[in-house]
């Protein structure tokens, strides 16, 4: 008895591809918001984009199957983004994340002036948010920074407006305390703010630099010769290619290729701890235009070997490049948010 193959699926990548930039580009105006809402979840440039592209894949598949309209989608996302950051943090363990406690009756309305609110939050307090326990973090955030109403942060939250008043109360206490320099606790707050482990592998920043190397020499074979057979290449939120072929035939000869249309120059910086590479640009017809920094790569090695395992490039994450680049106080422009 045989069995016969079932046809192949022609799934119109075309047709999805544009369908995903759609959706991406009709949420070029709440994005940046988002972004802030997840760097102060988080605590790392890296992490809050990782939790951004992470939002932006499940509200794509949350929005095609939806019957309402979405009224709110700033407030839609940055839901979509707590849940997840909450999850996360669930499942690697790193943090308890416990449930909203009702609060006592004596105490203060959340919507009432506030003193920490007058030391704005969000540039004032900085890093001392990662202080807080997962929930108040979010709270705080939400209400301090971004000015929801208690009743809005319990809607996102799927919990009461009293339960989000006491985090809030327990959350500007703690933050209270941190700013005149008292000892608080950060069993359940400090380890949460990175779900990777940031410190590069050894070998990193010479594996850094000889990849910057290649690139100022346009010299693909040795870009490609850097990576693992089985290594991957991803240009964060667009597109990945996985082993030499494809990272020849994609990102490598669509950047230096001899039919690119910009120029590329790359130069190795630290950033947060951190050595990265920055992908200067011009106009490959007008020589005299000044370069900026269009692109900002960092890569994985591989364990126990001098290569790549995988590379990702930023260049269409306009929040990072000009946290980074402008970090820096570099020129830098912004490319969107997708190739299609």
């Amino acid at each position: 008895m045989t069995t016969e193959k079932p046809e192949p699926v022609n799934v119109h990548a075309g047709e999805l591809r544009q369908a995903r930039r759609n959706f991406l580009v009709a949420l070029e105006p709440v994005r940046p918001a988002v972004y802030r809402y997840c760097r102060r979840l988080t605590g790392t440039v890296w992490d809050a984009e990782d939790l951004l592209q992470e939002t932006l894949v499940k509200g794509l598949a949350e929005a095609s199957q939806r019957h309402e309209p979405i009224r709110n989608v700033q407030a839609w996302l940055i839901r979509i983004a707590t849940n997840t950051w909450l999850d996360s943090l669930r499942r690697n363990g790193r943090t308890s994340v416990q449930d909203f406690s009702e609060p006592g009756a004596d105490l203060p309305d959340g919507d009432a002036a506030d003193p920490l609110t007058s030391l704005a939050v969000e540039s004032a307090l900085g890093h001392v948010l990662l202080v807080l326990p997962p929930r108040e973090r979010v709270c705080v955030v939400l209400k301090d920074v971004f000015s929801y109403s208690l009743a809005e942060i319990a809607e996102m939250l799927d919990t009461t407006a009293g339960a989000v008043k006491s985090a809030l109360h327990r959350g500007r206490g703690t933050l209270a305390a941190a700013q005149v320099g008292v000892s608080v606790s950060d069993d359940d707050g400090s380890a949460a703010g990175s779900g990777t482990n940031t410190t590069p592998p050894a070998g990193h920043p010479e594996l850094l630099r000889r990849l910057a190397d290649a690139f100022n020499s346009y010299d693909i074979d040795a870009m490609v010769s850097l990576f693992l057979s089985g290594g991957r290449t991803e240009v964060i939120g667009n597109v990945s290619e996985t082993g030499h072929e494809e990272i020849r035939t994609g990102s490598m000869t669509h950047t230096f290729g001899p039919d690119a249309a910009e120029l590329y120059r790359a130069s190795v910086h630290s950033y947060d701890g951190e050595n990265v590479i920055l992908l200067w640009e011009r106009p490959k017809d007008s020589p005299d235009t000044p370069e900026v920094v269009a692109d900002v790569v960092r890569l994985s090695c591989a364990h126990g070997e001098p290569l790549i395992a995988e590379l990702r490039l930023y260049f269409f994450c306009p929040e990072v490049l000009a946290e980074v680049a402008g970090g820096l106080g570099l020129p830098f422009k912004t490319n969107g948010v997708s190739y299609f």
